[in-house]
């Protein structure tokens, strides 16, 4: 390897750092309240109402200029007529300035997924998976306000956090250059059937584990009102998922490796779409049920 590869290397993130960065800003979204509630006690509630439309408004004009860098045109600049659009309805919809906050955090979660997985993966899909990971992180976000002393859980952030991710999503693209859609690697999940089944189990209990816990917020209490079932399942699914990362058996199992050996660079490629539907969305999962089980063992009050 030469010296040029090599400071290349150390320059660019790794896959693992990058997914750091997005769980510990996961993990710090539920205080970036604690900034905005700083900004209204300083210059009051008017001004502080403000800042999401000119932060909005800043990204605007940095994504225009980064299109014009990119693409030498103007002409990607349409991908922000939907963006505008979305944001328009986030704030007239949601009448507390406050929520509007979400809308920069969450295009900057896209962002940072993009980053993680779009490495080997470079067609359109990619963008549904992003949307997929970003919604879930949203609910993660809320899951999080929940148990904030300060914070609350509730719906509404939950579609303002997904409309702002695929505001995100739209900026991406318009200022990258993606393949055509290729769905030929989804006929390989079924050479992956547990890890696939147990990720469709897991986004059907997290929309479950979602409806009840607003009659857990309603009623003050955890257990009695929480489903026994689900609960037991929350532990199920982190047994599972544990025991799927640690063995591996989210890898496609090959049984012609003659086949395989033959077209070996399609097959790689087609592996590593299906990890990165698989692991990303089992991973979030999982902590969307520590969480669960978080309030359940501790007591601490689910607002």
């Amino acid at each position: 390897m030469n010296r040029t590869t090599a400071d290349e290397k150390k320059k660019k993130p790794t896959g693992t750092l990058l997914w750091l960065v997005i769980a510990v800003y996961t993990f710090l979204l539920p205080n970036a309240r604690l900034a905005y509630d700083a900004i209204v006690n300083v210059y009051g509630q008017n001004a502080a109402g403000r800042v999401p439309i000119i932060t909005v408004c800043i990204l605007g004009l940095i994504y225009a200029l980064a299109v014009y860098r990119v693409h030498k045109s103007l002409r990607n600049l349409i991908f922000l007529i939907p963006c505008g659009v979305i944001a328009y309805l986030i704030m007239h919809l949601e009448k507390n300035p406050n929520k509007h906050i979400h809308i920069p955090e969450y295009v900057l979660m896209a962002w940072l997924l993009f980053a993680a997985l779009s490495k080997g993966y470079a067609s359109r899909d990619l963008y549904l998976l992003i949307f997929l990971c970003t919604a879930a992180l949203g609910v993660v976000d809320e899951l999080e306000q929940g148990i904030h002393p300060a914070r609350f859980y509730g719906w509404s952030d939950m579609i303002v956090n997904s409309a702002s991710g695929l505001i995100g999503i739209f900026t991406l693209m318009g200022i990258k250059q993606t393949q055509k859609a290729d769905w030929q690697w989804a006929k390989m999940l079924k050479k992956s059937i547990a890890p696939t089944g147990l990720v469709v189990a897991g986004l059907a209990g997290a929309v479950i584990m979602c409806v009840s816990l607003f009659r857990v917020q309603a009623q003050g209490v955890f257990w009695g009102v929480y489903p026994q079932w689900l609960f037991y399942w929350n532990m199920l699914y982190l047994l599972l998922a544990a025991m799927l990362i640690i063995s591996g058996r989210y890898e496609i199992q090959v049984h012609n490796r003659q086949q395989v050996l033959q077209n070996e660079s399609a097959f790689s490629y087609e592996a590593n779409i299906i990890r990165l539907w698989i692991l990303p969305l089992s991973v979030i999962m999982a902590y969307m049920y520590v969480l669960v089980i978080y309030t359940a063992v501790s007591g601490v009050p689910f607002r």
